[in-house]
C-alpha cells in the first residue's frame, strides 16, 4: 500500500510542476459502446469512457490512462449481472536517447495502480466468464504491477530494425471472494521487428515476440503456470496520394500450461489456450486535408485447447469476423475527432462457460473519440 501511494504522490508532483516548462500536452476521451446477443438469447452491453493525459518534454514522455466502465450481462436464464467502476490507472514514463548513441534507445517503466475492481462477488462472476473477444474490456482490476522495458532501433537507407526487452512484476490481490492473495506471477518478453521500403509507396515488415511466464500462486501455494508464447507476423502498407491500403497476418503459438492446485486438476501439462491466427485489412481514403474515411476487415481464428470436455477446462474453436467503417476529422490543428462502427459475428464452440452447446454471437461496437494536443 505504501508503494502505491508513493507512486501516486510522484504522479501528482510530476503533473503539478510541468506548467512552467516548455512541453507538449495531450488529452483524449470518448465513448465506446459494445452490444452483443447470442442464439441462446443472452445479451451483453459495455460502455467505456476512457481518459488519457500525457506530456512530452524533450526526450521525456509520461502518460496516464484510465476509464470508467459499465458492463451488463443478462442471461436468458439467470440473474442480470452489472458493474460500474473505474479501471486500474496506468502510468507510463519513458526517455529516449538518440544523440549519444549510433542507434535510438528507449528506456521506460510502466505502472499498474490498483484503482479498479477486484474481489468479485458470486453475483459478479458472470462478467469474468465471458469470452474476452466479445468485449473491449475483460479485466477490471489487478494488483500493483511494475513493468520496466527498453527498446533499441536503427535505420539504414531502406531498412529499419528494432528489438525490445520487458519485464513485468505483478503484485498480489484478491481475485474473488474465494480466491484470495492471488499472485499472477512475472512475465518476461522479448520482441523484434524489421521493416523494408520496397518502393516509395510500398513498405513491408516482419515482427515477432516471445513471452515466458512465472507461476501463479494463491495464498502462497503454486496454482498455475501458463505456457510460453510465440508470436510471428508480417504486414504490407501501400500508400498513394489519395488513399492507403494496409494488411497484416500474425500467429500466436502457445506452449503447454501446468495446473498445480488439486482444486482444479492434478498436475498436468496441456495447452490451456489454443493457438490463434488473425488477419486484418484496412483502407484509408483521404477525402481532404482534414478528413479521412476508413474501412476494415478482421478475421480471428483460435484453435481448441488440449483438454477433454469432461475435465471442465475444455475450450473449443472460436472464429470471429469483423467489418468496420469510420471517419477521422481534424477540427483544428490541435483537436481531432474519430467515429467508427464495427459489426461482428463470432462462432464459439463448446467450452467451460457453455459446455452443453456451441454459441453464435453477433453484435456491434460504436466508438466516438476526441483528442487534443497543446
Amino acid at each position: 500500500m505504501k508503494v502505491r501511494w508513493f507512486v501516486l504522490a510522484c504522479v501528482v508532483l510530476l503533473f503539478s510542476s510541468v506548467p512552467c516548462l516548455a512541453l507538449e500536452t495531450r488529452f483524449a476521451t470518448g465513448l465506446h459502446t459494445t452490444w452483443w446477443q447470442n442464439d441462446n438469447d443472452d445479451t451483453g452491453l459495455q460502455m467505456t469512457m476512457p481518459i488519457q493525459a500525457g506530456i512530452t518534454m524533450g526526450a521525456f514522455t509520461a502518460q496516464l490512462l484510465n476509464a470508467l466502465v459499465y458492463t451488463a450481462v443478462e442471461p436468458d436464464a439467470g440473474d442480470k449481472a452489472t458493474l460500474t467502476h473505474v479501471l486500474d490507472t496506468k502510468l507510463d514514463c519513458s526517455y529516449t536517447v538518440s544523440q549519444a548513441l549510433p542507434f535510438d534507445l528507449l528506456l521506460g517503466c510502466g505502472f499498474n495502480l490498483p484503482t479498479g475492481y477486484t474481489k468479485f462477488k458470486s453475483d459478479d462472476m458472470a462478467l469474468l466468464a465471458l469470452p474476452p473477444d466479445l468485449l473491449p474490456i475483460s479485466v477490471y482490476g489487478e494488483g500493483f504491477n511494475v513493468n520496466p522495458y527498453l527498446a533499441a532501433s536503427k535505420e539504414w537507407d531502406r531498412i529499419v530494425a528494432g528489438i525490445g526487452l520487458g519485464y513485468l512484476w505483478r503484485g498480489e490481490y484478491d481475485y474473488s471472494e474465494t480466491i484470495l492473495d492471488y499472485d499472477a506471477g512475472e512475465v518476461l518478453t522479448m520482441s523484434a521487428s524489421v521493416g523494408y521500403d520496397f518502393t516509395p509507396a510500398l513498405t513491408g515488415r516482419l515482427f515477432g515476440e516471445y513471452a515466458t511466464y512465472g507461476k501463479d500462486t494463491v495464498d502462497g501455494e503454486d496454482y498455475y503456470q501458463d505456457g510460453d508464447l510465440h508470436l510471428l507476423g508480417g504486414g504490407l502498407v501501400y500508400t498513394q496520394t489519395a488513399w492507403k491500403l494496409s494488411g497484416s497476418l500474425h500467429a500466436i503459438i502457445r506452449s503447454k500450461a501446468e495446473f498445480y492446485s488439486s482444486t482444479a486438476t492434478p498436475i498436468d501439462d496441456k495447452k490451456n489456450l489454443g493457438d490463434e491466427w488473425e488477419t486484418l485489412v484496412n483502407y484509408c481514403y483521404f477525402l481532404n486535408s482534414r478528413t479521412t474515411l476508413t474501412a476494415g476487415i478482421d478475421y480471428l481464428f483460435i484453435a481448441e485447447n488440449d483438454y477433454a470436455p469432461e475435465t471442465g477446462l475444455y475450450n473449443g474453436e472460436r472464429r470471429k469476423a469483423t467489418i468496420s467503417g469510420g471517419m477521422e476529422r481534424a477540427f483544428t490543428d490541435k483537436i481531432k475527432g474519430t467515429l467508427r462502427l464495427d459489426l461482428f459475428t463470432m462462432q464459439d464452440d463448446k467450452n467451460w462457460y457453455h459446455p452443453a452447446e456451441d454459441y453464435r454471437y453477433s453484435g456491434l461496437s460504436l466508438l466516438a473519440g476526441l483528442s487534443a494536443h497543446f
